[in-house]
C-alpha cells in the first residue's frame, strides 16, 4: 500500500495526517509482520467510531510515533534522534542555515531546532486517540491487552523522551477536540506520568509469549525513566529477574527496534536521507575538544567510514554515514544491552566495582571485536567509560542529549567539559544551551505562550540540564 500523508497539515490539536502501516514498530529478536489494516489520509471521529476504525487509528499511532522519533516523511523534516544529535556531539551541520542548532544557540523559529515538536504533538495524540478507540471498539480475544498494552509502552516512551530533550516546562496536551487545553509540565512530571503509562502497559499486557516483548521494552523504557530520576536501584530491579513481577530478567539479546519504509511516500529513517542520501549532516568526531571520538575511533558499533570523505551541502567534508545503510533501515528503542548497562550504573553508584566491570564487560563480550576493559581505578574514569559505553552502544537512538545532561545534573560536570565548546567549525564560538525547545508555533497556545510571548526560550521554566 502507498497513502501519502502531508504531515505538515497536522496540527498538535487535531491529527490529521496519518502514516501508513509500513512504519510498523517490531521487537528485532521476534519481528512482528506488517499490519495488514489500510491506512486512510484522513481520520475523522466517524471514520473511527468502529473496529475497524479503531484499528486504523493504532497503525496511524505506531506509524506517527515512528514519525517523531527516528523518521521523516519526504524530507519534511528531521526526527528527534537526529535534532537531538545535532545538538549533543554526535553530528553537526554541513547545510547552511542550520548551524544556530549545532553551535548551541538554538532559534526555535527555524529548521532543524522546531523539527521534532510537531510530531511529537502528533504522536502523543495519536497514542491517547489510539487508546480511547480500542477501549471503545476493542478487537476480539487477546489481541485488545496486546495493542493496548502496546500503545501505552510507547506513550510512555514519547514522554520520557520528551523530558530528556526539552527545557523544564512545556505543554502537554489533553486531546480532546469540544474543549482542548494543555497543561504545563515540568521534566519530573513528565517522567512520572511516564512512569504511570509504563505501569498501565504492564497491566494490559499479559505474561503470554507474544506479550514478552512488549513486556521487555516496557521494563526497559521505565528503568531508563527511573535513571533520569536518580533512582538506579529501582531502574536495576525492574530489568532484573521478576523486574515485572512475572518474568526473568530482560535478556542481553533482545533488541525492540522501531522500523521504517522503503517508500518516500511514506516515513523513512531520517538519518539515512539526511546523512546518507543527502548530506546535510555529518557524523561528529571530537566536537567542539570535549566530543567523544566517534570516528577515529574505529569501534565496530560505530559504522562510519572516515576514510571516505565527501562534500556535504555546504561543501563541509562529512564522512560516509552507515550506521543506517537504507531509506527502512530500523532504529533501536530499547534493548538487552541498555538493560545491561543500567545494571552496570546502579552498581556504580553503589561502589559495587566488580559488578560494575562485570556488566559493562558481558556487554561487550556479544559484539565481535571488542576486547574486555580492566578497571580504569578510578571513580572519575568510571563514569568516563560508563557514559562512553553508553553513547557508542546507542549511537543515534535518542539517548545521547539525555545522558550528557545527566552528566551535568547527576554527576556535577561542568556543561563546558560535557558539550561542545569553544571555537565552532562554521565561525564564531560555541553557545551555551544544553536542551531542544518548543517550536516557536507553540507561542500560539495560549496556555503556554500566550499574547505577547516571543521567545519560547523564556516560557520555559528553565534551560538547566
Amino acid at each position: 500500500m502507498s497513502t501519502r500523508i502531508d504531515v505538515a497539515r497536522a496540527s498538535r490539536w487535531t491529527v490529521l495526517g496519518l502514516l501508513a502501516a509500513g512504519a510498523a514498530i517490531t521487537a528485532a529478536c521476534s519481528r512482528e509482520q506488517l499490519l495488514e489494516v489500510q491506512t486512510p489520509d484522513q481520520i475523522t471521529t466517524t471514520s473511527t467510531a468502529s473496529p475497524t476504525g479503531a484499528q486504523a487509528q493504532r497503525v496511524a499511532a505506531i506509524g506517527l510515533f515512528a514519525r517523531y522519533f527516528g523518521g521523516d516523511i519526504g524530507g519534511g523534516g528531521i526526527s528527534l534522534n537526529l535534532t537531538t544529535a545535532i545538538l549533543a556531539d554526535e553530528a553537526y551541520t554541513a547545510r547552511s542555515g542550520t548551524e544556530h542548532l549545532d553551535s548551541r544557540t538554538q532559534n526555535p523559529n527555524t529548521f532543524p531546532a522546531n523539527a521534532p515538536w510537531s510530531p511529537y504533538g502528533n504522536a502523543y495524540n495519536g497514542i491517547v486517540r489510539a487508546i480511547r478507540a480500542l477501549n471503545t471498539y476493542p478487537p476480539a480475544g487477546a489481541a485488545k491487552g496486546t495493542q493496548i498494552g502496546q500503545l501505552y509502552m510507547l506513550e510512555g516512551f514519547t514522554l520520557t523522551t520528551l523530558a530528556e530533550a526539552y527545557c523544564n516546562g512545556v505543554p502537554v496536551s489533553n486531546v480532546t477536540d469540544d474543549a482542548p487545553s494543555t497543561t504545563m509540565m515540568s521534566t519530573t512530571e513528565l517522567y512520572n506520568r511516564a512512569i504511570v503509562m509504563y505501569d498501565s502497559a504492564l497491566a494490559t499486557l499479559s505474561t503470554s509469549a507474544a506479550d514478552q516483548q512488549f513486556r521487555y521494552a516496557t521494563r526497559i523504557g521505565k528503568a531508563r525513566t527511573y535513571i533520569d530520576l536518580n533512582q538506579y536501584d529501582k531502574a536495576a530491579a525492574l530489568v532484573g529477574a521478576a523486574g515485572d513481577g512475572s518474568s526473568g530478567a530482560v535478556p542481553t539479546s533482545f533488541v525492540y527496534n522501531v522500523e521504517f519504509s522503503n517508500s518516500t511516500a511514506l516515513s523513512v529513517n531520517s538519518v539515512y536521507d539526511w546523512m546518507l542520501a543527502t548530506k546535510n549532516f555529518g557524523a561528529s568526531d571530537k566536537e567542539g575538544g570535549t566530543g567523544l571520538d566517534y570516528v577515529s575511533a574505529k569501534d565496530p558499533r560505530i559504522l562510519v567510514d572516515g576514510t571516505r570523505v565527501g562534500p556535504g551541502q555546504d561543501g563541509t567534508p562529512t564522512p560516509l554515514m552507515n550506521q543506517f545503510p537504507n531509506t527502512n533501515s530500523p532504529v533501536t528503542l530499547a534493548s538487552g544491552i541498555e538493560a545491561r548497562l543500567i545494571e552496570a550504573e546502579n552498581s556504580l553508584k553503589a561502589g559495587d566495582v566488580a559488578s560494575f566491570m562485570s556488566a559493562i564487560n558481558g556487554a561487550r563480550a556479544t559484539k565481535t571485536g571488542l576486547a574486555p576493559f580492566t578497571d580504569p581505578g578510578s571513580a572519575s574514569t568510571r563514569i568516563d567509560m560508563l557514559f562512553r559505553e553508553r553513547a557508542f552502544w546507542m549511537y543515534f537512538t535518542s539517548h545521547r542529549l539525555g545522558d550528557m545532561r545527566r552528566l551535568v545534573r547527576q554527576y556535577g560536570r561542568d556543561a563546558e567539559t560535557v558539550f561542545p565548546t569553544g571555537p565552532y567549525l562554521h565561525g564564531g564560538r560555541y553557545g551555551t544551551e544544553v536542551v531542544l525547545v518548543p517550536a516557536q508555533t507553540e507561542l500560539n497556545n495560549p496556555s503556554w505562550g500566550g499574547p505577547g510571548s516571543t521567545d519560547p526560550k523564556a516560557v520555559c521554566s528553565d534551560m538547566k540540564a
